[in-house]
């Protein structure tokens, strides 16, 4: 090997240990490597229990908004590489406390993947990259104790205000446990009908569009607050107009089917449509301040000429 080459070797090598993007992509294979197993068991949740068959999609999000908050990467002082490396091993021993409790060892990934913000890009990093992982919760499934805990109120409340909206509609509805009698016809308010499922993903949906979009943090905490009633609203919704369909065509069982998964795939479009109905409302409360009208200028010209300087020499 000649010396040229030789040097074009180092500096290609060097080049690799050089780039942040490059670390951070080979420690996140690595840290993905070491949760595989938890990644396996994710995936059998995802692909078996239909409240949390969203569970593929959020990876894909991350992936996403990463890339459109991504910023230069500077690379972490030797301070942040060790903050970096404490977290990573925190994690690691949270995990281990944790494998005891099912699903419980799961959330320690979002941990560790904070740890390697740090570690690679430091605290500018963890600005842009790190509430990313508030995303990341929503890829995993709940324990089955929390989950049973949730799903019997959200099936009390999704059954009970559903017949309240087919009485307002003036339809003979009845409550009785977690079915609504509609005549000769019954529906039953199952787990996959609680709402959970929507509700997962409506915040997973909102937390998305609170990363990519600058808003104030008010605006903000109505949208994180606004999604649990939208996405009770939209789950309402399905439940009322597959109710109104069995009582008037009570002996068509495949319109009754068809309307039952037309209302579930509509169920996101229309909770994405009341999100934008709500940023709509929210950009027009409050309008900024486009500077001094005519009448201030006529009224108090001295005070807008200083703050116009006072603007210049900022």
């Amino acid at each position: 090997m000649s010396n040229s080459e030789s040097v074009q070797k180092n500096r290609s090598a060097s080049a690799f240990y050089e780039n942040p993007w490059l670390i951070f992509g080979g420690f996140l294979l690595l840290l993905i490597f070491s949760y595989w197993n938890m990644f396996v068991n994710a995936a059998k949740e995802w692909s078996s229990n239909e409240l949390y068959s969203h569970g593929y999609l959020i990876p894909i999000l991350a992936v996403i908004i990463l890339y459109m908050r991504r910023q230069p990467l500077r690379p972490s002082t030797f301070n942040e590489r060790l903050i970096g490396i404490g977290v990573i091993l925190a994690a690691s021993v949270l995990r281990v406390f944790m494998s005891s409790f099912e699903t419980g060892d799961m959330y320690t990934f979002v941990i560790a993947f904070v740890g390697l913000i740090i570690l690679v890009g430091g605290t500018p990093m963890l600005r842009w990259a790190g509430p990313i992982s508030f995303l990341l919760l929503f890829m995993f499934p709940l324990p089955h104790t929390a989950t049973q805990q949730l799903l019997v109120p959200m099936q009390h409340f999704a059954t009970r205000a559903s017949t309240i909206v087919l009485k307002i509609l003036g339809f003979a509805a009845f409550q009785d446990g977690n079915s609504i009698s509609l005549g000769a016809s019954r529906i039953d308010i199952i787990e996959q009908c609680s709402g959970l499922k929507m509700t997962t993903i409506f915040l997973a949906l909102s937390i998305s569009l609170i990363l990519i979009n600058e808003r104030e943090w008010w605006e903000n905490l109505i949208i994180m607050l606004m999604a649990i009633p939208i996405a009770l609203v939209t789950n309402i919704t399905r439940i009322v107009t597959t109710g109104m369909v069995i009582f008037l065509f009570p002996e068509s069982e495949g319109l009754k089917k068809f309307v039952h998964d037309a209302a579930g795939l509509g169920m996101v479009p229309l909770a994405i449509a009341l999100l934008v109905l709500l940023q709509y409302v929210l950009s027009h409360i409050f309008v900024e301040d486009s500077g001094p009208t005519h009448l201030d200028m006529i009224e108090n010209p001295q005070e807008v000429f200083w703050k116009d300087q006072k603007k210049i020499e900022d």
